[in-house]
């Protein structure tokens, strides 16, 4: 009992330390603390929340050794994992595409851990169909029926937890995104309100408006709020906006920021007075 006790303790140090390199690493590729970060690093933190109800639903049940140890060692390549990603795409392997995978690197390690709780599950019913088996052969008649009911209704009880998990942060991941793009709502109308105008400046006097143009029409669009107007100030003009996530009614193509390391962006390109 002892040594399953300092395991356990050993799995929440590192869902811990896990925990908060990951969330360091978010916070540094968002360039500091600043608006946006917050839902950034519970993004991150979604694979150990996911973890701990996870850890905290199977061991409600009595584990056989083998299936606790496999669990143990999941949540540590997981939650180690986790940073190790991180620091292999902001230091390592270092390209435009880098934010794209720091966002992924939650989905990953969920996707991995939901993968193994699968098979940790058979293994533990693999044990007790074994082990009710050797019970059967070994002439345990009176106790093998209420030994097999024992480990199917501990079975079922451990599918069903694991069942309600998945439902669980599916549904809140879902409220997340729908919250982050409800929060974009508002960038969308003003790149809309942005897009008029250019277009109407474009028919008007036949070339595309400068970036000091648009700074003056739109003081609050600026570099700081994540705004970046590039221009040959005549016939070309390309135009990032922020947006928290991805979504259908926002103007231009969904991109990676080149200037921040993690928020979605969207850019839009417009041509003017030059036959395109």
């Amino acid at each position: 009992m002892h040594r399953y006790g300092l395991c356990g303790w050993l799995v929440l140090a590192v869902l811990l330390f896990g925990g908060i390199c990951s969330s360091a690493f978010m916070v540094f590729a968002n360039s500091g603390w600043k608006q946006g970060v917050l839902g950034y690093v519970a993004w991150t933190l979604m694979p150990y929340a996911i973890m701990i109800l996870v850890r905290t639903g199977l061991c409600l049940f009595r584990m056989h050794p083998p299936a606790l140890k496999m669990l143990a060692w999941t949540i540590i390549i997981t939650a180690l994992g986790g940073p190790l990603l991180y620091i292999d795409a902001l230091f390592v392997h270092v390209d435009a595409q880098g934010a794209l995978v720091i966002l992924m690197i939650p989905v990953i390690q969920t996707g991995f851990i939901l993968v193994a709780v699968v098979a940790i599950i058979v293994r533990q019913w693999c044990i007790s169909r074994r082990m009710a088996n050797a019970a059967s052969q070994a002439g345990g008649k009176a106790s093998f029926p209420i030994l097999a009911t024992s480990k199917v209704s501990s079975l079922r009880k451990s599918i069903y937890m694991t069942l309600i998990t998945i439902i669980f942060m599916a549904a809140l991941l879902y409220a997340a995104i729908s919250m982050l793009q409800s929060s974009d709502a508002e960038t969308i109308v003003t790149a809309k309100t942005v897009d008029a105008f250019i277009r109407q400046y474009c028919e008007s006097k036949k070339y595309l408006p400068s970036a000091h143009v648009l700074r003056e029409r739109f003081p609050g669009l600026n570099t700081n709020a994540g705004w970046f107007f590039f221009t040959d100030d005549k016939t070309y003009l390309q135009i990032q906006y922020p947006m928290q996530w991805w979504n259908g009614d926002a103007l231009g193509v969904p991109k990676i920021s080149e200037f921040t390391a993690t928020p979605y962006a969207y850019g839009v390109d417009y041509h003017c007075g030059d036959g395109k």
